[in-house]
């Protein structure tokens, strides 16, 4: 089950905010017309001098709607905060249909640029000029960024235009790499995902070693297991505005220290020697990207979910949407990550469990460690190694260990290797009388070892039924503990 909330909640907000950018068409002298639409600072005062971003959007928002373009990157400026501590004016142009910022190739190794700039970009320079001429800009912040073909676009504006710019950050994009070193006294910081299969992860490489060779002031930050969406995580990084906004035309880069990234960190191991522990690691890029995603949004939700009861597994958890609402009483952290195992789980405690301070932890770990080819043996000594850390922090926090619940059957497997790390998990509570069962187990058999269809539509993730049955199970251990 991938659930990717980070990337319906942009989604969701960049719709929402289409209402704070005005509708405007640029009509140049020999009929040439571009659709963009405008973000004017707060409170906007002609007396100040303000900077201005350019937003370029990806290929598949072009059209003549004057609205796609907004999808992604626009709610990054209409956010209150943002609002305040950076006050500025955004344009976002849209590509008419069937042309590009910059004519290259998207899907090769390498690409040529052209000549000169396609008829867009022309189009796009004229109407920024005139809104420079209408309100009062500063012509020392001029920023440029863009996704996908937008990131093409701002490569290709800063090498042939880099005394314009204060400074650029291209995504997912690429350019022509004999031309990086024009780009010099622009600083970039650049973002790809290194499972993107649309623009190869070395089109935005190429340009960053060319510019750094040619001795300007280059970031790159790639995101492991993430394919052709790396704005999604891009426009999430708390320190782009302020690094970008701190950049000034013509002075020295400023804020070098913002350009990195806290996220990467957050990234799969790349070398299994970094999991504690023995058994299976899932390492594949669905799971890459699933995981740093999940643990980003655990990031950025972790002040508010201090002293949280949470809610610690795999994808069952993770597809437990409704979590907070059937426990509105208590404080709830949902620590959930489609495909992971006890290996996993025990890697990222510290970071995504212990640093909430929680109140409580409900642990349902397991199936994914089986499946994978571990034995039970080894998902019970990691699951020891994660009531042992949680101990070390809290010797009287409560903890809930959840059976491995019932799934489809699989000849050697299925049911057998869950009965058996099951029983061991129930001589571990056994031994300890700070620790409690939830029999998620029995209230799912079948009798035969298997849950039932009605229960488990795909026969390993809940239905909604059986959500309303874990609830239920889990609500009386929680109210037992007094919690």
């Amino acid at each position: 089950m991938k659930i990717h909330t980070l990337l319906g909640m942009l989604v969701l907000a960049n719709v929402a905010c289409a209402e704070d950018y005005e509708a405007r068409i640029f009509t140049a002298p020999e009929g040439g017309k571009l659709q963009y639409r405008l973000l004017q600072p707060l409170k906007y005062d002609a007396a100040k001098k303000y900077p201005l971003v350019i937003l370029l959007h990806g290929a598949g928002e072009r059209g003549d709607d004057n609205s796609a373009q907004l999808k992604w990157g626009g709610s990054l400026f209409t956010n209150v905060e943002a609002r305040e501590k950076f006050p500025a004016f955004v344009l976002v142009p849209q590509c008419p249909k069937d042309q590009k910022w910059v004519d290259m190739d998207w899907g090769g190794d390498t690409g040529t640029a052209p000549a000169e700039s396609s008829a867009p970009q022309k189009l796009l320079l004229a109407a920024l000029e005139t809104v420079q001429k209408e309100f009062s800009i500063d012509a020392d912040r001029l920023y440029v960024t863009g996704l996908s073909m937008g990131g093409y676009g701002t490569w290709d504006l800063i090498t042939r235009y880099p005394d314009k710019f204060a400074a650029a950050v291209p995504i997912c994009g690429g350019g022509d790499k004999t031309k990086a070193a024009a780009a010099k006294p622009v600083p970039v910081w650049a973002f790809h995902g290194l499972a993107d299969g649309v623009v190869k992860p070395s089109r935005t490489k190429d340009m960053v070693e060319g510019l750094k060779a040619a001795g300007g002031t280059v970031f790159h930050t790639e995101y492991p297991g993430v394919a052709h969406d790396s704005w999604v995580m891009a426009f999430a990084e708390p320190n782009l505005l302020p690094w970008m906004f701190a950049q000034k035309r013509g002075q020295p880069a400023q804020k070098s220290e913002l350009a990195v990234s806290p996220y990467t960190a957050l990234a799969l191991p790349a070398s299994l020697d970094a999991f504690a522990g023995t058994g299976p690691v899932q390492i594949n890029n669905w799971f890459q990207k699933t995981w740093i995603k999940r643990r980003i949004e655990f990031h950025r939700q972790r002040e508010a979910e201090q002293g949280a009861v949470v809610f610690l597994g795999d994808s069952i958890t993770q597809g437990w949407g409704s979590l907070a609402q059937d426990f509105p009483k208590m404080k709830t952290a949902n620590r959930g990550i489609s495909g992971d195992t006890s290996r996993g789980v025990l890697y990222r405690l510290r970071d995504d469990v212990l640093d909430l301070h929680p109140k409580a932890v409900s642990l349902l770990i397991g199936t994914n460690d089986l499946a994978q080819g571990g034995t039970p043996e080894q998902t019970r000594d990691n699951v020891k190694a994660i009531l042992s850390e949680l101990q070390k922090q809290n010797s009287s926090v409560p903890i809930i260990i959840n059976h491995v619940m019932p799934r489809g059957a699989q000849a050697g497997k299925f049911p057998e290797k869950i009965k058996e790390l099951n029983a061991m998990l129930d001589e571990i509570v056994k031994a300890d009388k700070r620790l409690t069962i939830c029999d998620t187990w029995s209230i799912f058999d079948d009798g035969n070892g298997i849950c039932k269809r009605e229960e488990f539509n795909d026969m390993l993730h809940p239905t909604k039924a059986g959500y309303e049955k874990w609830k239920a199970a889990l609500g009386e251990v929680l109210a037992k503990l007094g919690l």
